[in-house]
């Protein structure tokens, strides 16, 4: 009887360790990728979009298999339209949640602060729509990548149409933050590149959380603006129109962004009806090609709407950490770091490839406008006037 009773306690020794081995790390554990957007403030109708393009390409993994082979999940977090928030969730992510990727920041000033955390933890970030060009300049920028266009490659595209308009007198009304000086900037360094022999009469830059701008937009009137680059989010820019209308500056012609794209803008009536009549044109990263068509049709089939602005880069941003991760054959910061360096695939938004600084080498700008649709739910819509390459 002794003798069996150790026979029985010394299989279980060996047992035991065992079974303890293999749920330590379950074969069946998902590939987490981190997923920061701004679904609430400013940018809030914006982030909800956008976080459907990332939705859309998960699933679209998934159904092929996932990745390594297992499948991906997303760790959403909101950055709140604020940098400090938008900060916060990526410690959250990386200390709390042990994502190797994020997809992320949204915003120019989340990915400032990030950048220097993001070398200092190996974990490398895909930003769909932070634009900003001194992001490529900030140490540890080889582990920012981008899927969206420079704020520079934008300014090129809008100075070139006040130039090609013939517009004299230039009227700017921006965020007072790194994104809406830096493409205050990259606007008026094409027309001084290009000799432009007009005057850029008045520089305005608000704070967005005044929610009044009678007084800035009174300066614009009495400068004898022809033209206005407006950068702004999407309450700000309600705000900015209604009040503009008021002061009869529909009567001059006013230039748009990414930041003042999508049908958030259309949901006060009034400032719908501003940018339908004033807006000659705005700019945004956008996609050519067949796999944009498979984008749009399987986006719109899914959420019941057509994709707006940066719904299609945060697709690829999504595939690109999956293929990236692919790639390395692990799930290591890191090695998908160095995978996203030789990375080239036909995205939603055209041949994705990263230059050593982690920017687009490559991409097109979709130059819009506002029209009067009654199918809408606003009734109004964005419609494109042309699609513009560019190269680096």
């Amino acid at each position: 009887m002794i003798k069996k009773l150790l026979l029985v306690v010394a299989v279980l020794s060996l047992l035991i360790p065992a079974m303890a081995c293999t749920t330590e790390a379950p074969s069946s554990e998902p590939i987490k990728i981190g997923c920061l957007l701004d679904t609430t403030g400013d940018l809030g109708p914006m982030g909800g979009r956008i976080l459907n393009g990332a939705r859309l390409a998960a699933e679209e993994i998934n159904a092929e298999g996932g990745v390594l082979g297992k499948q991906v999940v997303l760790v959403e977090e909101d950055g709140k339209t604020d940098p400090g928030a938008g900060f916060d969730r990526v410690k959250k992510m990386v200390e709390i949640d042990g994502v190797e990727v994020i997809t992320g920041p949204m915003i120019t000033g989340a990915s400032l602060l990030a950048i220097p955390y993001a070398k200092e933890h190996q974990i490398p970030l895909i930003s769909p729509s932070a634009t900003g060009i001194q992001l490529s300049h900030e140490d540890g920028t080889e582990w920012f990548f981008r899927t969206c266009l420079r704020d520079d490659a934008q300014g090129m595209v809008l100075g070139d149409i006040i130039l090609e308009q013939g517009y004299t007198k230039l009227a700017t009304i921006v965020l007072d933050n790194t994104y809406g000086k830096g493409l205050e900037d990259a606007v008026t360094d094409q027309l001084e590149k290009k000799g432009w022999s007009g005057e850029h009469v008045v520089s305005i830059h608000f704070d967005q959380s005044r929610k009044d701008y009678r007084s800035e937009l009174q300066k614009i009137k009495d400068a004898g603006a022809d033209v206005v680059v407006c950068v702004s989010y999407c309450d700000d820019g309600i705000i900015i129109f209604k009040q503009a209308m008021d002061l009869g500056l529909d009567e001059i012609a006013w230039m748009g962004c990414d930041g003042n794209y999508g049908s958030g803008l259309f949901k006060d009536a009034k400032a719908a009806e501003f940018m339908e009549k004033a807006f000659i044109g705005g700019t945004r990263t956008v996609g050519t090609g067949s796999q944009n068509e498979h984008f749009v049709s399987a986006y719109t089939e899914r959420f019941g709407e057509a994709p707006e602005v940066y719904s299609d880069t945060m697709y690829d941003a999504v595939w690109a950490a999956a293929k990236a991760i692919q790639a390395a054959g692990t799930y290591d910061g890191e090695a998908i770091r160095v995978a996203l360096t030789g990375l080239e695939f036909n995205g939603a938004t055209g041949p994705i490839a990263f230059n050593e600084i982690g920017d687009r080498t490559a991409g097109a700008f979709e130059i819009w406008e506002v029209v009067e649709d009654p199918s809408t739910e606003t009734g109004y819509k964005n419609a494109p006037i042309e699609v513009v390459t560019w190269s680096a």
